[in-house]
């Protein structure tokens, strides 16, 4: 019996709470840009008053048919007149507006609220950088203002401040940039790398011109863009020295940054390939084979000598990078 009575003087209460609420209809919100949905601005700003406990909303299409029974469209209901008119039709306390203006690339979010008894208007407007795709924010942060609530200062300059860093917010529709594709190019070596190509082969080495015609493609993958700019893995597999009869299979993994904009870059990473080598025994300055130490140092003991993995063209193939 005592949760039956509690319960409903609960419920009771609750209804009577509700019943106390000014009442609030939001009626109609203007914009002055095709690109802007004054249907879904409008709907925004009915969820954000929605949000506020301190007011009863009016529902959406109660607010409408009683308009349109009475010959007031809701869409075109902007001026004072037309709102007080509606708030006679439904008996309201407060009755609530909006309006987008695009003014070069700017644009100026407005909420107008006017509370029916005295006429009193509150009326907050917010400037924003022109970005249609972030209109449904900027209408929010319009209307938490409005009703008093604390600021998002980090998402605001973003959207409103011209020198703010570009990024994925105030730049939605940046496209990323994807470079895949062919490559082709050449390898000039220089240095003991382009001796060793010049040298025979009886000597190990290729009897060759120390540049090496290339050509692979690159696979990438974004995983951070901010406006004009994104960090990418790249991977990039190639094949060199068709031109001179060889064969020298490589890849290469980058990890870099890269403007959307010119599509400069700048990456680093390791290249592996695969190439012919043989160990060698370093003596005085010199690299040398077992046979070619013996054959010129025999009386030299080799097993004090360093060894290395020198390229050699008649060496097994093996990984290098």
């Amino acid at each position: 019996m005592k949760k039956s009575i509690f319960t409903s003087v609960l419920i009771l209460s609750t209804i009577f709470i509700f019943a106390q609420l000014p009442r609030v209809a939001v009626v109609s919100f203007d914009a002055n840009d095709h690109s802007l949905s004054r249907q879904e601005l409008l709907e925004i700003l009915r969820m954000e008053m929605s949000k506020d406990s301190k007011y009863s909303i009016i529902d959406k299409y109660e607010v409408a048919e009683s308009l349109k029974n009475n010959g007031i469209e809701p869409t075109t209901c902007f001026s004072i007149s037309c709102l007080k008119s509606a708030e006679k039709l439904l008996g309201l306390d407060y009755v609530v507006s909006g309006n987008a203006s695009k003014l070069g690339d700017r644009i100026f979010i407005s909420i107008r609220m006017i509370n029916t008894k005295t006429d009193e208007q509150l009326e907050t407007s917010k400037e924003f950088s022109f970005i249609p795709q972030k209109s449904s924010t900027m209408v929010r942060l319009t209307t938490e203002k409005m009703l008093g609530k604390s600021a998002d200062v980090e998402l605001e300059k973003s959207l409103s401040d011209e020198a703010s860093f570009e990024s994925a917010v105030n730049n939605p529709e940046d496209n990323t940039l994807n470079l895949g594709g062919p490559r082709m190019g050449y390898t000039f070596l220089t240095g003991e790398g382009g001796e060793l190509i010049r040298k025979p082969k009886s000597q190990g080495g290729y009897d060759g011109y120390p540049a090496f015609f290339q050509m692979g493609y690159q696979f990438e993958k974004q995983y951070l863009t901010e406006g004009n700019v994104q960090a990418l893995f790249e991977f990039l597999p190639m094949i060199s020295g068709l031109d001179q009869g060889l064969f020298v299979p490589s890849f290469t993994l980058f990890n870099g940054i890269r403007s959307n904009k010119s599509g400069l870059e700048f990456a680093v990473g390791p290249s592996i390939n695969k190439s012919k080598s043989i160990n060698k025994y370093l003596y005085e300055d010199e690299y040398y084979t077992y046979e070619e130490l013996q054959e010129q140092h025999p009386l030299l003991m080799h097993g004090d000598l360093e060894k290395e993995f020198k390229a050699d063209s008649r060496g097994n193939a093996r990984l290098n990078s």
